[in-house]
């Protein structure tokens, strides 16, 4: 496998470099931004690892180009203690970055291994992902309703969304286009790596109208906040519309997609919106398909939009989806059952 290491430190290119050539990679190395894109010129990697805080172009704007030009996976790393580093980290996630992952020290460091074994998975696994270019063209900001059946005919009590890799940029989509007063809460199953849900967190409220905290267990849902699981908890709903966390019990995704909609489907059944974004594997797609047995409305991202279309075409293929729409027509379609009022009288109306 051939990869291409983005930083502007030498001493962590070489710790790479010895790291991945130790374990059979290809390796090439550029000091910044503007040398990638001239190595790409002539070299084509399996997959990009990227710096974020660089002289000249930070790591947000060399994947934003990188992508552009290129069908290329690109994975983020950045040390999560740089509030500036892990800002920009978001950014790249934003841009079609697949992956952010926490730099390794050293071998000095204690969690050394841990660091290079989590490395070297994400990018065998990230490696063999379907890519697409990312034109940074403009985006139309509104769109039309899809036809056929637009939503159950229970009163919606709380919206549901998933989304692994490539998620960020869905994310971006949907939520900046929602209007400010959602009538129910949301709950947000996203894979990403221990250590930069706050930065997830400040993200996200930069980007959409809607208050964002990280969920706390027995809190009361609000309408109109959206909520993240804390690290190392599977995200739920318990009674009374209170939010309910298990902490990870060795499951492979946390937080699980699957746990949160079967977590819904159980306990809100046909009063419930469920949403399956951009992703690799399949996670979510059954948890997605017991909402849809229960009578929720769910909605799958189309896959030629997403930046990984596995979780998407997996909950399609399992006949999850009520409708199968873009982001910016999953934001329309909220929007249209908000200001339809359908849940308005039932939505508890905070603590």
């Amino acid at each position: 496998m051939r990869v291409l290491i983005v930083d502007d430190s030498p001493v962590l290119r070489m710790l790479l470099t010895s790291v991945l050539e130790g374990a059979g990679f290809e390796v090439r190395e550029a000091d910044g931004g503007e040398q990638a894109l001239r190595v790409l010129q002539s070299y084509r990697p399996d997959i990009v690892t990227m710096d974020v805080h660089m002289p000249g172009m930070d790591g947000y704007e060399a994947t934003a180009r990188i992508l552009e030009k290129y069908a290329l996976p690109v994975v983020v790393l950045t040390a999560s203690a740089n509030a500036y580093a892990a800002a920009t980290a978001m950014h790249a996630l934003e841009a079609g970055a697949l992956a952010v992952l926490e730099k390794p020290q050293g071998p000095w460091a204690a969690n050394f291994e841990e660091r290079i074994e989590e490395l070297l998975s994400t990018l065998r696994s990230m490696a063999q992902v379907k890519i697409v270019r990312r034109p940074r063209a403009p985006r139309p900001t509104t769109a039309s309703l899809p036809p056929g059946r637009p939503e159950s005919s229970a009163q919606p009590l709380l919206v549901a969304i998933a989304a692994s890799a490539g998620g960020p940029a869905a994310l971006k989509e949907l939520l900046s286009r929602l209007a400010p007063q959602q009538p129910w809460p949301l709950l947000l199953a996203q894979h990403i790596a221990a250590g930069f849900v706050a930065s997830f967190r400040d993200w996200l409220a930069s980007i959409c109208p809607l208050a964002v905290a990280i969920a706390e267990n027995g809190q009361l849902l609000r309408p109109g906040v959206l909520y993240l699981a804390p690290d190392d908890s599977q995200l739920g709903v318990g009674r009374e519309l209170r939010v309910h966390l298990q902490r990870r019990n060795g499951e492979l995704h946390c937080p699980s997609a699957d746990h949160l909609f079967n977590s819904v489907a159980q306990r809100l059944g046909s009063q419930a919106i469920g949403v399956q974004l951009s992703g690799m594997g399949r996670d979510g797609a059954e948890g997605l398909a017991e909402m849809y047995r229960r009578g929720a409305l769910t909605i799958v991202q189309e896959p030629a939009s997403a930046v990984i279309d596995a979780m998407p075409q997996a909950a399609i293929g399992l006949q999850a989806a009520r409708q199968v729409l873009p982001p910016e027509g999953i934001a329309a379609l909220l929007n249209s059952i908000a200001l339809r009022g359908t849940s308005r009288s039932t939505v508890p109306k905070g603590e």
